[in-house]
């Protein structure tokens, strides 16, 4: 869910890759870099807040993007009960 008032949207993503610092989803549309969002539905139940860093087309024929998002409170908002010996060094 988009938390830009001018540019509203809200729609699901599907997390591809996961880490403390952020998160690459695969979304329907393309977002602007900064954009702010809020992700809901996640695993742990929390709602968190990020901001899109990163913005790649799937392909010319696709209608999917690759959307890079940065955290605003890194941690394991992932319910990832043994996750990798780096991501403690957080």
């Amino acid at each position: 869910m988009s938390l830009d008032l001018t540019h509203p949207f809200s729609d699901r993503a599907l997390v591809i890759l996961a880490n403390p610092q952020g998160c690459g989803v695969r979304f329907g549309r393309p977002l602007d870099i900064g954009t702010s969002v809020e992700l809901r539905g996640l695993p742990t139940k929390r709602t968190i807040t990020a901001k899109v860093v990163n913005c790649i087309s799937l392909g010319q024929y696709e209608k999917f993007w690759l959307i890079g998002l940065a955290l605003d409170e890194p941690g394991n908002l992932w319910g990832i009960e043994t996750p990798p010996a780096d991501w403690a060094t957080i």
